[in-house]
């Protein structure tokens, strides 16, 4: 699937609705099952070295989209982070998160318990079982 990569960064903007939007470093504060599906920031320089990295981005794009809703039913807290580093509170534990050289994944997090990360681009139905597994939470 080709998507421009114009497209797909405004698209993942509208997804996007992380709690800190003028700070170098998101802070997301998770207060209820929470994924934060993380990718890396993309110049054309880098489209250009690696033109594969366009077409991952559309399908990563293509199946949070399909994700969200049933998530959201759930009680699942979606959001999206084109940023190499994150930071998380849940409760009292604050935690930063550095995404490696992978740079693109899931990070499902709950207070109470550890994050579970996934690194790769995932379609829905493979995010919807790991939601599931992970928060015990039954989804449609």
């Amino acid at each position: 699937m080709k998507v421009l990569l114009g497209t797909t960064v405004l698209a993942l903007a509208w997804l996007a609705t992380g709690n800190a939007q003028n700070n170098p470093i998101q802070y997301f504060v998770v207060q209820r099952p929470t994924i934060i599906a993380f990718f890396p920031q993309v110049t054309d320089a880098g489209l250009e070295k690696d033109p594969d990295t366009n077409e991952a981005l559309g399908d990563f794009q293509l199946y949070a989209i399909r994700a969200g809703p049933r998530l959201k039913k759930a009680g699942i807290d979606f959001e999206v982070v084109d940023a190499a580093t994150f930071k998380t509170r849940a409760g009292k534990v604050v935690r930063t998160f550095s995404t490696g050289k992978v740079g693109i994944g899931y990070y499902f997090i709950v207070p109470g318990k550890q994050p579970r990360i996934e690194y790769r681009v995932m379609t829905d139905e493979d995010i919807l079982k790991i939601a599931h597994e992970y928060f015990k939470i039954a989804l449609e």
